[in-house]
């Protein structure tokens, strides 16, 4: 079985000899088997960058936070936005081609292991890199309720009592149900938390 990935983005440290040293790298995407994308990237930051210690820069698994409520409780683990993708910069020539084709879990370079790879634009790579670290997108939500759903209350005042929901909002993390009680429709708000799909 492979281990979920804990660690998503790895930057590795580069020479600091400047900005200048920086325009000769470009960005490449390396397919790796999907799974296997952090041993592809421990090989790309380690071992690759050893044998070619100054065309090596960064290596980045971008993923997304992803916050959901299991059985009761939130839970927050980290998604990878592309699986079977790492990102990395390179300073490229022949025989790092080789190399990186020649690693096991690795398919090659996108789209067809044909040819020289090609290089990401700046506009791709600062939109991944957006992703990674969230400024580009809001973390997902999951939410476990749809509108109409009917639910179940598994504590708090209105425990045990059964309602259809009106609204969900996944900001707050907080679903508003309707109840009937006394023969009277009756909201409430409640936490995720708080209420199980019946």
């Amino acid at each position: 079985m492979v281990e979920e990935e804990t660690s998503e983005q790895t930057p590795v440290e580069e020479d600091a000899s400047g900005d200048e040293d920086n325009s000769r790298f470009s960005w490449y995407v390396v397919n790796s088997f999907s799974g296997y994308e952090k041993r592809v990237m421990i090989f790309l930051a380690g071992q690759l960058k050893r044998k070619y210690p100054d065309c090596v820069g960064e290596v980045l698994i971008p993923t997304q936070e992803i916050t959901s409520n299991v059985r009761g409780r939130k839970t927050s683990r980290k998604k990878k936005l592309y699986p079977g993708y790492v990102f990395v910069q390179l300073d490229l020539n022949p025989e790092m081609i080789m190399d990186i084709r020649a690693m096991s879990n690795v398919s090659g370079f996108p789209p067809m292991n044909q040819g020289n790879p090609e290089p990401l634009t700046d506009a791709e790579i600062s939109r991944l890199k957006g992703q990674a670290d969230g400024s580009d997108k809001s973390k997902i939500i999951r939410v476990p309720y749809s509108v109409g759903q009917t639910v179940r209350v598994t504590e708090g005042p209105f425990n045990n009592f059964t309602g259809v929901v009106e609204s969900i909002n996944p900001e707050r993390g907080r679903v508003r149900v309707i109840f009937t009680i006394f023969g009277r429709k009756a909201p409430v708000e409640i936490d995720f938390s708080q209420v199980r799909p019946v």
